[in-house]
């Protein structure tokens, strides 16, 4: 991996940024990707492919990952625990969406040179990261695109919630993915992610006058999770630089 990644800590919540080859070499702006639940050391095989991406000509991006509790910040209002032995959903992705916005994003535009308006700033995450990631359209005009890979959508009232609420930025992109064999699961909940993640794909592109994509993979949830984000984080990048056209 070229690039480098910068530790910090705003509002006390632990987070890292990744900046692309180059970017202590130049005066651009770049557009921000925020990764819910994503920690550093968990980053670099996937920065590593993107890298090859830039090489290519996909264009380069800052990434955020900001550290979360995932049975707390993650989830968007209490509900049961969806295994036994697991501790309940908590609901603090509410608070965990604002404080990404109205602190952390400040800061990061304030420290790195950024595109700081919603067509240049994404938010994405895996499972309950996903399901994080959609929330934060609903309730955050600072992101103008989500990406939501095999997220969580089965989690209780989430697809009431999406019926009765529209994205607060418009002309929102959104990013959707999951594998093939994830509604197959024997668990009443998991099997249904695939109607789920059906519906949500329906609900979003009415809501935003839009095709929105649902990416398949094969195998189930835990599944070439790193190919999944690279895929994911690359579409984002795509649409981003579509913004300056």
């Amino acid at each position: 991996m070229k690039g480098m990644i910068v530790s910090f800590s705003p509002g006390g919540r632990s987070c890292f940024v990744y900046c692309p080859p180059g970017y202590e070499n130049t005066e651009l702006r770049y557009p921000v990707i925020y990764a819910c639940g994503e920690q550093a050391d968990k980053m670099p095989p996937i920065l590593e492919k993107l890298e090859s991406r830039f090489q290519k000509g996909l264009s380069p991006f800052l990434l955020v990952g900001v550290d979360a509790n995932w049975e707390q910040d993650l989830t968007p209002w209490p509900a049961p625990a969806a295994f036994r032995g697991s501790p309940d959903f908590t609901g603090g992705a509410g608070q965990y969406c604002q404080d990404i916005a109205t602190q952390i994003k400040p800061l990061a535009d304030q420290r790195f040179r950024t595109l700081s308006d919603p067509a240049h700033t994404a938010i994405c995450g895996y499972s309950l990261g996903g399901l994080a990631a959609l929330y934060a359209l609903y309730l955050q005009p600072e992101f103008g695109l989500a990406a939501s890979i095999s997220g969580s959508l089965w989690y209780e009232g989430w697809v009431p919630f999406m019926e009765k609420n529209r994205p607060v930025f418009p002309h929102a992109q959104v990013y959707l993915s999951l594998g093939r064999g994830e509604e197959k699961s024997r668990h009443p909940l998991m099997r249904k992610i695939g109607d789920c993640t059906r519906t949500a794909q329906t609900l979003l592109s009415k809501q935003l006058g839009c095709d929105i994509p649902l990416v398949w993979s094969d195998g189930g949830h835990y599944t070439q999770i790193d190919q999944r984000k690279e895929q994911a984080l690359a579409w984002l990048a795509v649409q981003m630089e579509k913004s300056f056209e």
